[in-house]
């Protein structure tokens, strides 16, 4: 639960306004209807069972756009009617409205919505005690809305700096081991569910610690950006590249069989050796690959290819080792 509030930030936003909603809300509802004013209680009452079930279907299904939308929605029916109902005191809960509008929706969008909130309610009489009153609240709204516009564009440009630093490598502009954790268990549940096969590889750099010690690690750097480049270039645009640390890499490829993953791995250990070099020469890689098998997770299939790479390693370098496991697509099994 903490893993994906960390991790999904709208969703993230939803449940925070459910949860402002449940207490905010609802002890107001309760006082409501204890005192006998049945309807605007039962309105209250109404909001609070809305948030949570839109939260709950958010959390089910990961749909946080259209919760976010229908919780908008939600807001502003509420508060338009409370303006009109109860008139000036509601007006402070509009505030409110604007705001969390600029949190749930996408900015451009939440402004078309910030003013047409604020043009209905200003044509409300029952809404104003004076001219002086409408000016006044329509200048702030406005101003509410603008301070909200510019933190929602404040936010989502460090949100999405944030995730490139948290999902990206710094070296090579590579996804990251943990953007890579993240690719598996996806591959694993796709899997599951549908049976597109899954391809993985693991590639170490032969005798890399040599450059380092002997070149310093500005050339073993440059020998880890230049590999990268080749295994960006020799890749489909649904294959995954990750530095999995060090001289390790790890790529994913969807819709292989064995073959095909036998194809792409030869082909990258022959293109690292033809394009590769460092300042004396030529530098290899060895790899080691296995398809995703059935009741397996991703520390399991990671596990196996790791083991095939060990082997690679072990016999020589400069090879590739594929894990010879193959599963039958299910329309092909006994």
């Amino acid at each position: 639960m903490l893993y994906r509030l960390r991790s999904e930030f709208q969703l993230s936003i939803i449940v925070l306004f459910g949860a402002a909603a449940v207490l905010g809300i609802l002890p107001l509802a309760v006082y409501r209807l204890l005192t006998g004013d049945m309807l605007i209680g039962s309105v209250d009452g109404s909001i609070v069972v809305c948030v949570c079930a839109t939260v709950l279907y958010a959390w089910r299904t990961r749909d946080a756009r259209r919760a976010g939308w229908f919780l908008v929605m939600v807001n502003f029916a509420v508060g338009v009617f409370m303006t009109h109902r109860l008139g000036t005191s509601a007006l402070p809960a509009m505030f409110t409205v604007l705001v969390s509008t600029f949190l749930l929706i996408d900015r451009r969008k939440a402004a078309v919505v910030a003013v047409l909130a604020l043009a209905i309610v200003a044509v409300d009489d029952k809404a104003f005690a004076s001219r002086t009153h409408l000016v006044a609240f329509v200048v702030n709204g406005a101003l509410v809305s603008l301070f909200s516009f510019i933190f929602a564009a404040r936010a989502e440009v460090q949100r999405r700096q944030l995730e490139t630093l948290a999902t990206h490598d710094s070296l090579t502009g590579l996804h990251n081991r943990r953007a890579m954790e993240h690719e598996l268990r996806i591959a694993v549940e796709t899997y599951r569910r549908s049976h597109v096969r899954f391809g993985l590889a693991m590639l170490d750099l032969d005798h890399f610690k040599r450059i380092n010690d002997e070149y310093g690690h500005e050339a073993g750097d440059r020998v880890l950006i230049a590999f990268a480049n080749i295994l960006r270039n020799s890749t489909r645009k649904v294959d995954r590249v990750f530095r999995y640390g060090g001289e390790e890499f790890v790529m994913l490829f969807p819709g292989v069989d064995l073959a095909g993953l036998r194809t792409v791995t030869n082909n990258l250990r022959a293109r690292t050796s033809a394009e590769l070099r460092c300042p004396d020469g030529t530098v290899t890689t060895s790899i080691g690959a296995a398809l995703l098998m059935s009741g397996e997770d991703e520390y399991a299939w990671l596990g196996r290819v790791d083991t095939a790479l060990y082997q690679a390693k072990a016999t020589g370098r400069d090879r590739v080792v594929v894990d010879e496991l193959e599963e039958l697509p299910p329309s092909t099994q006994a």
